[in-house]
């Protein structure tokens, strides 16, 4: 896997005059990331968590770009297609690992046409309900499944991470649940929050809002351990499902045939923004792990998760979207 920690990083790194006496034509102009979801979702809030950051490190602005449409597809192709001179970068999660198994056309291909930079931070997911809805924790969920039937689930479309935990959850407990996919998190999350869907995995970060306002409960948390924000609130492994574990992870990719100089100097300059205070009181608020993994360590991992995810669609008979 990639657990290499932030502190690898930072003692090859060094201070800010290191990264300062780099060659001076990289960079000089302002970095552009495009976050292929839509804005006010998970991924739009991990990149502006540390965007400024990486502004002051590098000394050049840093744009967040939100390109969601096509399971991200419309985003991810904008990199694809890019010049490799790492201005152009993008904010990726489980749909670029997914997407190959889903879709039957894609118009770039999934490893080849990206250059890993590292992986960025890791967290689990509250599993949530509408506030109204019958049932307290996973045991009464499915208690209540069997008894009335099915229940729907949103998500945040085909293949991201919210809609892959719907799937290990309905493969391991056999539940019925309808998936009812959105553009982002956000916009799932506010529906469950009115009531017109029962159901979502997502971040706590968009879960929040909801959770304070009382619109929404808690019925589990996803990871193998309790989140420190809600320490009452059982893992779904605890209450029963064996060996459940779902998490989110969110990483970097460049377009293909970026300069290796280029890639090093980028998983740097993250790993001295990533480790900044602010930066880790911003993401303490969805329980989150920053993971910054070197270049290679995520190319390992993107591989892994493209035959693991192909694996689990292929047997079912999953149609490709054409």
């Amino acid at each position: 896997m990639f657990r290499v920690g932030l502190l690898a990083g930072l003692l090859f790194f060094g201070s800010s005059p290191a990264f300062a006496a780099e060659p001076e034509h990289f960079p000089n102009r302002a970095i552009r990331i495009v976050v292929p979801f839509a804005a006010g979702g998970g991924g739009d809030f991990i990149a502006r968590a540390w965007s400024d950051k990486l502004s002051e490190t590098i000394k050049q602005p840093v744009i967040i770009e939100n390109r969601g449409g096509g399971n991200t597809v419309v985003g991810t192709d904008v990199v694809a297609k890019a010049a490799p001179d790492g201005y152009t970068l993008l904010l990726v999660g489980a749909s670029i690992a997914t997407n190959p198994a889903l879709i039957e056309k894609l118009p770039y291909k999934t490893p080849e046409d990206f250059t890993p930079i590292g992986t960025v931070i890791t967290y689990a997911m509250g599993f949530a309900a509408r506030a109204n809805l019958p049932a307290a924790n996973v045991q009464e969920l499915l208690a209540l499944v069997k008894a009335k039937g099915p229940l729907s689930i949103a998500t945040s479309g085909d293949g991201s991470a919210t809609a892959l935990a719907n799937e290990l959850f309905k493969a391991a407990t056999g539940a019925q649940l309808m998936a009812v996919p959105y553009k982002g998190a956000g916009p799932a999350a506010i529906d469950v929050a009115s009531g017109h869907v029962d159901l979502l995995f997502t971040g706590m970060s968009q879960l929040k809002p909801h959770l304070d306002s009382g619109r929404v409960k808690l019925l589990a948390t996803s990871g193998s351990n309790r989140l420190a924000s809600a320490p009452d609130v059982q893992t779904i492994a605890e209450q029963g499902v064996k060996d459940f574990e779902a998490v989110v992870w969110w990483g970097i990719l460049a377009p293909a045939k970026t300069p290796p100089d280029i890639v090093n100097k980028l998983n740097q300059a993250l790993a001295v923004s990533l480790a900044h205070p602010d930066v880790m009181k911003r993401l303490a608020v969805i329980d989150g792990e920053v993971r910054l993994s070197s270049p290679q360590a995520f190319d390992t991992l993107l591989k892994e998760e493209i035959a693991r995810w192909a694996k689990l669609y292929k047997p079912e008979g999953v149609a490709k979207v054409k």
